[in-house]
């Protein structure tokens, strides 16, 4: 297929996966303000240590542009549902597409949990327990199905009352197609943290795919629980060199 065709593909997929997310939000601000939106980890998926209200549960609509070290563009879209158990435990299923210009392909699937050990208000730094599973399909990388396990620790704190800093690591362990492992960590800051508006720096590292990302972004809050994440990654490192990267959340009732 041609270069052109390609990356016209793409961008219409991207196109679409944005304007459904930006969609979400807009139809969210007729509802009732409230100051606390359901995720606040960041755009590359460094986490904080903060549970959910019980009971809560949270929708995301995702969508990246991203360009590879060929300078294709590929389109990819993530949906998530996420729940709170209690204020503690967070529970997370979250759906993977591809798009590279010939339609849209699954590209994986992910599932989360997160354990609040140590609350911020009541320790000098909240802790937390994460576990992550992930499986990749060959659309997304190589002709095998991928599978990885990642359990992680991640501390957080607020300076000054307004500045978080955040700061993730665990032994990432692949299991198929080969098995390896290698400590995989991040850490970001934002301020200020629970702002209507508030800007962030994040850098993560993914050493199975060899990849360092550093990636500016900022977070807006918006009425009816809902929150905009939008960021641009820059590759130090790995496949892709550019990431551009917009995540739309909304609280829901089930």
């Amino acid at each position: 297929m041609p270069l052109r065709t390609r990356c016209r593909g793409a961008l219409l997929g991207i196109r679409a996966g944005i304007a459904a997310a930006w969609g979400l939000a807009l139809l969210s601000t007729a509802a009732p303000h409230s100051a606390r939106a359901a995720d606040r980890d960041f755009v590359d998926e460094t986490m904080v240590a903060e549970g959910m209200r019980p009971g809560e549960t949270g929708f995301e609509l995702g969508s990246d542009a991203r360009v590879d070290q060929d300078d294709l563009l590929q389109g990819w879209f993530a949906a998530a549902l996420e729940r709170g158990f209690g204020s503690r435990l967070v529970v997370e299923a979250v759906g993977l597409g591809l798009s590279r210009g010939s339609g849209l392909e699954l590209a994986g699937w992910r599932a989360e949990s997160r354990y609040v050990f140590l609350e911020g208000h009541r320790a000098p730094v909240a802790a937390a327990l994460a576990l992550e599973w992930e499986v990749e399909t060959p659309a997304a990388k190589h002709s095998l199905y991928e599978r990885v396990l990642i359990p992680r620790l991640v501390l957080s704190r607020t300076f000054f009352g307004a500045l978080l800093t955040t700061a993730s690591g665990g032994l990432a362990k692949q299991l198929d197609p080969v098995q390896r492992s290698a400590f995989a960590w991040g850490a970001g800051a934002r301020w200020p943290d629970r702002g209507p508006v508030s800007a962030g720096l994040e850098i993560t590292r993914e050493p199975l795919d060899d990849a360092t990302r550093i990636v500016p972004q900022v977070a807006l809050v918006l009425p009816g629980e809902t929150r905009v994440r939008m960021g641009t990654a820059f590759g130090l490192r790995g496949v892709y060199s550019f990431i551009a990267r917009i995540v739309i959340e909304k609280e829901i009732e089930l």
